[in-house]
């Protein structure tokens, strides 16, 4: 059920957003509370899983955690980059971790938004909705 701050998207134009991310419980606490805001969500344990649902299907915006197995969310957005994607500029990066020199340096970099675990869903449907509203 949507939030009284916000009417839920017409379905027609209902953004499509694919959440990354190797933690099933991460994945599912994302999913379910972005559908009950009126989103379209797919999920993909790992960025090769996530490149492959991308190729046959229009997202909006990507959730992706940093650190995962085969394809990391680094590994993932440089892909898009190299099949200049313009996902690439519509990522959302979920760490848990405080994260080395070279990761704050690539967050930097790229200026994308960044939700550091924990965080309250109140902070995810801020990001998300700015994020979206940017586009």
């Amino acid at each position: 059920m949507p939030t009284s701050q916000s009417p839920a998207p017409a379905p027609d134009s209902q953004p499509h957003i694919l959440v990354v991310d190797d933690d099933p419980l991460v994945t599912q606490l994302i999913v379910d509370t972005l559908t009950r805001e009126g989103y379209r969500l797919d999920s993909a344990p790992n960025g090769v899983a996530a490149l492959e649902k991308i190729q046959y299907q229009h997202y909006d915006l990507i959730l992706s955690d940093l650190q995962m197995p085969q394809l990391n969310g680094i590994g993932l957005y440089l892909a898009l980059t190299q099949q200049l994607n313009r996902l690439s500029e519509r990522i959302i990066f979920i760490t848990g971790s405080t994260g080395s020199s070279e990761l704050h340096r690539f967050l930097k970099e790229t200026g994308l938004p960044v939700l550091r675990k924990p965080f309250t869903l109140i902070e995810l449907l801020r990001l998300v909705r700015q994020v979206l509203k940017a586009r």
